[in-house]
């Protein structure tokens, strides 16, 4: 008998798999490697590759790789193991430093509470006049329609077979319809750390007639229990320390392409899909009370 068309969609991802770097390895060989590995100065928090939105005409993400280099990907599919909100505040117009590796003037890792760097002065997201419509500025200091604060999403991901953690931050005007997507998931009674979550681009035009990429988000196959399991111990790891993770220009800035390379493209608060300033909540997925060990050391 053919299964039904909501049986297909529900079939597990029997070979979706959370690798682990030194699985199978020589017991010999992964205690020479961890020897090794306390000579170095020890590292605290968590290490991530980054997959960038590019700008221009390009529809396929930037991935990072392990050489430093990147592989462009139109499709990713992958498992969320985590997301918070992030804000950060850059003063002057978008991109117009040269070090994109610049830390922000203040920033916060839950879209709520932030530090102001200088002083360490706490402030509220909800009330600073630099999160408001209206306070950012272009390229020759007039002020915009857009903020001054950039609001972002971050999604960790890892995908099969592949042991490394992936950042990819979501921009303004993908926000909304990314925490519409995340909601939707969790509404049906499956947490997002329980199934292949599948990403692509799509094209969008600002108000002033920029083209951009829009991220897309959609529910794939349920995982297996036990990668499911797998995905929950990450999870609890990353939220334990993401906050190690700085904040930096970077997260805001697009790939560059041979159209846009060199130049910032902002876009405008008529398109900033922004779930906090449209009364729109969101909130992670609650931790499964099972976890199996984690897929990578």
């Amino acid at each position: 008998m053919a299964p039904k068309k909501n049986e297909t969609a529900l079939a597990v991802a029997e070979n979706f798999q959370l690798a682990n770097r030194y699985e199978n390895i020589d017991p010999e060989l992964l205690a020479e490697l961890q020897d090794e590995q306390a000579d170095l100065d020890p590292e605290s928090g968590i290490s991530c590759l980054q997959i960038k939105i590019p700008s221009g005409t390009s529809s396929a993400y930037e991935v990072q790789t392990e050489d430093d280099d990147s592989e462009p990907m139109k499709k990713i599919e992958a498992v969320l193991v985590f997301t918070h909100r992030a804000n950060g505040y850059w003063p002057g117009a978008y991109g117009s430093g040269d070090d994109q590796n610049k830390a922000p003037v203040c920033s916060s890792m839950d879209g709520k509470t932030a530090i102001w760097t200088e002083t360490g002065e706490v402030r509220s997201c909800e009330s600073c006049p630099y999160n408001d419509y209206g306070t950012a500025v272009d390229q020759k200091g007039q002020q915009t329609r857009g903020k001054a604060c950039k609001n972002m999403r971050r999604l960790y991901l890892m995908m099969s077979g592949d042991p490394n953690l992936y950042l990819l931050t979501v921009p303004p005007t993908s926000i909304k319809e990314v925490n519409k997507q995340l909601a939707k998931i969790i509404g049906s009674g499956t947490p997002y750390t329980g199934i292949v979550t599948i990403l692509s681009l799509e094209k969008a035009k600002n108000a002033n007639g920029v083209d951009y990429n829009k991220v897309v988000l959609q529910k794939g196959q349920p995982l297996p229990p036990a990668v499911a399991a797998q995905a929950v111990a990450v999870r609890q790891r990353i939220k334990e320390q993401y906050k190690s993770v700085a904040l930096t220009l970077d997260d805001y800035t697009a790939a560059p392409v041979e159209q846009t390379a060199g130049r910032a493209v902002d876009v405008s608060a008529e398109d900033f899909d922004d779930g906090a300033a449209n009364g729109a909540t969101f909130e992670d997925a609650p931790p499964a009370s099972e976890a199996g060990e984690l897929p990578f050391a």
